[in-house]
């Protein structure tokens, strides 16, 4: 099959952008062509899948969005499938990477032109007497576009977690972590905590600052990710911690970092699913974390950290001491046992199988709707 996958933008170290490539190359992989449009791709050309970038123009992000979904679809002639990974009309299948707006845009705001164009946006994948499939990743977030716009089940697919593999814990793991941390100038008995994400903001990176201020002076903050840190690096100066918190930019070798770090903090305000969580526990790590994160049931469960509810900088302080004094060994062995026992490595494959079968009652992008 000839299949179009729909990007508003790639970046490298984005869990979606990673998540779409994973999917386009599994497609690949099966004998189908998969054309990847995007109005900017950063970094090298995808091996596998074919690419076009579409550029717009645009004031803003949200105009820039809505002209590159009218552009886009003006080249869709001849796919037996498009697939978005950003909310626009005429999909056949929608990625659900992103929330719920309709659950978080209240008032006169939503009147205003952005959040107008986004809300319009969304709509177009999720009302009721529309056939696009929704690639569902969060159950929680399922439950609330149900809510807002009445989709039927029947257009649901849920999916299992994607982890990769290569972040379980190898035999050689003590070499790796030494050398990354001799290289870093951390000592063995240093708490190392470890921030990892691209979107600083809404995963809470103020508040692990915040948190690691009343650690011990001997504790270090390493952040790994791709966002502005200016304003970060500000707060732990005004908070006297910018010597034990370090930038790192976006990361090739995160598994090493989940490997050499002690504690992985990720203290999200929202967050659709949290793939690092999972990341971090197969790789040995223990986790803290929110229940704002859709996949904080998964470390709950597994008993492979804390997941607070309430994450005053206090209640982030207290949590990590608890869990920094459990023995690394200790992290390892349920990280095994974890890794072992649970489902959540298939995402990509059950994604790639939705994407064959036709949604129900879709129209491909050569017929009309």
């Amino acid at each position: 099959m000839k299949l179009a996958f729909l990007l508003f933008e790639y970046f490298p170290y984005g869990g979606l952008q990673r998540d779409m490539l994973a999917i386009a190359q599994a497609a690949v992989a099966r004998g189908h062509q998969v054309t990847v449009f995007t109005r900017a791709w950063h970094g090298p050309a995808p091996e596998g899948p074919a690419l076009e970038t579409v550029p717009v123009g645009g004031a803003s992000n949200h105009a820039r969005d809505a002209a590159f979904a009218e552009a886009a679809r003006a080249r869709l002639t001849g796919f037996d499938r498009v697939v978005g990974f950003n909310k626009m009309p005429g999909l056949d299948w929608y990625y659900a990477a992103d929330g719920c707006l309709a659950d978080r845009y209240h008032g006169p705001k939503r009147w205003l032109p952005r959040y107008r164009s986004k809300l319009a946006m969304e709509a177009a994948v999720f009302e009721p007497d529309l056939s696009t499939g929704v690639l569902s990743i969060s159950p929680r977030q399922r439950a609330l576009y149900q809510r807002h716009y009445g989709t039927p089940d029947r257009r649901f697919v849920d999916l299992p977690p994607g982890i990769r593999r290569d972040r379980l814990l190898p035999e050689d793991f003590a070499s790796r972590r030494a050398r990354l941390r001799t290289e870093l100038g951390v000592a063995e008995t240093t708490p190392l905590l470890l921030f990892v994400g691209s979107g600083f903001r809404t995963k809470g990176l103020d508040r692990a600052i915040r948190a690691l201020a009343g650690l011990g002076d001997d504790v270090r903050l390493f952040v790994v990710g791709d966002d502005d840190a200016g304003p970060y690096q500000r707060l732990a100066e005004r908070l006297g911690m910018a010597s034990r918190v370090r930038f790192m930019g976006g990361q090739d070798n995160v598994p090493d970092w989940l490997w050499s770090a002690d504690l992985l903090l990720h203290p999200a305000y929202a967050e659709n699913t949290g793939t690092v969580l999972l990341e971090a526990a197969i790789a040995g790590l223990p986790v803290l974390t929110t229940s704002a994160c859709g996949y904080a049931g998964y470390i709950r469960d597994a008993d492979m950290g804390a997941v607070l509810d309430d994450p005053t900088p206090a209640a982030l302080t207290a949590a990590a001491s608890r869990l920094l004094l459990q023995p690394r060994d200790q992290w390892r062995e349920r990280g095994r046992t974890f890794a072992a026992d649970a489902d959540i490595y298939s995402l990509v494959d059950h994604a790639v199988d939705a994407i064959e079968a036709r949604p129900h009652g879709a129209a491909t992008a050569g017929e009309s709707a």
